[in-house]
C-alpha cells in the first residue's frame, strides 16, 4: 500500500519508492509544489467552515476505531512498523495504544480549554477575541516512535490548518493509513492534508513545500532542525521538537513508602516502553544510595518479566556494537568497584547497570536501566544540570515538600514534564510539548477593543 496521501486536485505527481531494509513501498508526491499549496490553501477555506467541536468529534470517532486491535487500518501498520523499527508487534501496539488515547474527545478539548480558554475562539469572535490559525502548516516528522505524527497533524487540524507531512523513514505507514481512515470519517479534514516524502538531502523539494507554508514544525536530531530552522521566514511561525534527554529521580521517602519491588517495577517500565527508544524515555535513574542496591536487583527481576509480557524488538547491528561495548564497560567498572554489578540477559533483551557515576551519556534506548546511587535528591539535580540544554521529562519518585521543591528546581533547570516513575513515557495532549503551547503557539489572535460593538456585545 501507498505510503503517501495525495488528495485530488494537487496537480500532476511523480512516484518514488522508499525502502528500508528488505522492504520497499511506492509513493507519489506533487511535481508542482505551488499549484498542490494553492490546492492546500483552497482545502483550508473548506476546513475552516467546520465547527471546532465536529473537528474533535471526527478525530475522536477515527481513534475510537483505532482502539480496537483487529481494525485493519491498524493491522496492517503495526506488521509494517514491527518490519522496518525492528520492534515487536507488541511494543507497537503498545505504542499506537499510548498515542492515540490521546486522541479521544476529553483529551482534546481539554487541551484546547487548556491553551486557548474557549475553543470556540477557532469558529469566531468569543467575547471580543478570536483565534486564527495557519492556512497551511509543514510538518517534518521522525519515526523513533510509532504513531507520534497524530499529535501534530491533529494539532494543526485542530486550528483549522492544511498539511504537509514529511513522513518519518523509519516508520512510513502510520499517517498515510491513519489519513485514510480519516477520511471515511470526515474527508474535508484528511482532504486537507498532504502526506508524501523526500529524502534528507533533497533540498529543492524541501524548499519548495516550505514556500507554501504559513507555520514549519521540524522533528529530528539537532542537526537535522537545524537545516530546517535556517530555513524558515520570518513571516512563518517555526516549532522544534530536537534532540532531549529524560531522566528518572529516587528519594528515599519514596522508596520507603513504596518498597523497593514497586519502585523497581515501575522503573522497568519507563525502561522497557517503546523499547526506551522515545525522548521520554530515561537514560539514567538516579536513586538514594540507601536503597540503589535493592532496586537494582529488582529491576532485574522488572526487566525480565517486562520482556516475556511484551518482548523486545530486534536490535540491528550498530546497535547491537554499542550496545555490547556498554556492557563490557559496565561490567569492567562495577569488577573494579565495592558497590556496582550488572544483571543481563543472555542475549541483548534487557540489562541493568548499578553505579555510582553518572558518567557522559553514550547511547540510548533497548531497554537498559542505568540504576545510579546518589546521596540525595538535592545532589541528583545537581547532576542532571549538565545536561539541562536537553532536558525534557523527569520520573520524579519524591513526596510531599520535597516532591514540590525538587519540581520547583527541576522547571528551573529546564525540564517541560515532571510525571510519576512508571508514566514517564504516557504523555498526554494537554502537556505543552517541550515547554511550549503546540496548539496556541501555531495560532494569531485578533481582539476587538475600544470600540462601542465590543461593549454592547459583553453586555
Amino acid at each position: 500500500m501507498a505510503v503517501s496521501w495525495i488528495p485530488d486536485g494537487m496537480g500532476e505527481t511523480e512516484t518514488f519508492t522508499l525502502s528500508s531494509g528488505e522492504d520497499e513501498w511506492p509513493g507519489s508526491r506533487p511535481v508542482d509544489w505551488a499549484v498542490a499549496g494553492e490546492s492546500l490553501r483552497r482545502a483550508h477555506e473548506r476546513l475552516r467552515e467546520l465547527p471546532v467541536r465536529r473537528i474533535v468529534a471526527a478525530v475522536d470517532a477515527v481513534a475510537e476505531r483505532w482502539a480496537e486491535r483487529d481494525f485493519p487500518h491498524r493491522r496492517r501498520v503495526v506488521a509494517d512498523a514491527a518490519g522496518v523499527t525492528g520492534m515487536s508487534e507488541e511494543t507497537v501496539d503498545r505504542a499506537l495504544d499510548a498515542e492515540l488515547g490521546n486522541l479521544r474527545a476529553g483529551s482534546l478539548l481539554a487541551a484546547l480549554e487548556r491553551e486557548l480558554g474557549d475553543p470556540e475562539v477557532l469558529d469566531g469572535f468569543r467575547g471580543g477575541t478570536r483565534a486564527i490559525g495557519p492556512r497551511v502548516t509543514v510538518a517534518v516528522f521522525s519515526g523513533n516512535v510509532p504513531g507520534l505524527p497524530a499529535r501534530s497533524l491533529v494539532r494543526a487540524l485542530l486550528v483549522k490548518s492544511a498539511l504537509i507531512a514529511k513522513i518519518p523513514a523509519k516508520e512510513p505507514n502510520f499517517t498515510a493509513a491513519f489519513l485514510r481512515s480519516l477520511h471515511e470519517v470526515e474527508p474535508v479534514l484528511a482532504d486537507a492534508v498532504l502526506a508524501t516524502y523526500w529524502s534528507r538531502d533533497d533540498d529543492t523539494t524541501l524548499s519548495a513545500a516550505l514556500a507554501q507554508a504559513d507555520a514549519v514544525v521540524a522533528y529530528g536530531s539537532d542537526q537535522a532542525c537545524a537545516a530546517i530552522r535556517a530555513r524558515v521566514a520570518p513571516h512563518q511561525v517555526y516549532e522544534e521538537h530536537g534532540h532531549k534527554l529524560s531522566f528518572g529521580i529516587v528519594s528515599d521517602a519514596y522508596s520507603r513508602l513504596h518498597g523497593p519491588a514497586e519502585v523497581a517495577r515501575r522503573i522497568a517500565a519507563d525502561c522497557s516502553d517503546f523499547d526506551q527508544h522515545a525522548c521520554l524515555s530515561p537514560q539514567v535513574y538516579l536513586v538514594d544510595r540507601r536503597h540503589a542496591r535493592a532496586v537494582a536487583e529488582h529491576v532485574a527481576d522488572a526487566m525480565r518479566r517486562a520482556a516475556a509480557d511484551c518482548p523486545p524488538g530486534t536490535v540491528g547491528d550498530q546497535d547491537a556494537t554499542v550496545l555490547q561495548h556498554r556492557r563490557i564497560v559496565a561490567e569492567w567498572r562495577a569488577a573494579s568497584s565495592a558497590t556496582g554489578e550488572v544483571w543481563a540477559a543472555d542475549g541483548l533483551e534487557w540489562t541493568v547497570v548499578l553505579d555510582d557515576t553518572l558518567l557522559p551519556l553514550s547511547g540510548a534506548g533497548n531497554r537498559v536501566a542505568r540504576i545510579v546511587a546518589v546521596p540525595d535528591v538535592a545532589t541528583a539535580v545537581d547532576l542532571m544540570r549538565p545536561y539541562a540544554k536537553h532536558l525534557q521529562n523527569v520520573g520524579l519518585g519524591a513526596v510531599g515538600e520535597e516532591f514540590w521543591r525538587t519540581a520547583e528546581d527541576l522547571a528551573r533547570l529546564g525540564a517541560s514534564r515532571i510525571a510519576a516513575p512508571g508514566e514517564m513515557s504516557r504523555a498526554g495532549l494537554e502537556w505543552r510539548h517541550d515547554g511550549q503551547p503546540r496548539i496556541a503557539g501555531l495560532v494569531r489572535w485578533c481582539d476587538v477593543e475600544k470600540h462601542p460593538e465590543s461593549v454592547a456585545t459583553a453586555g
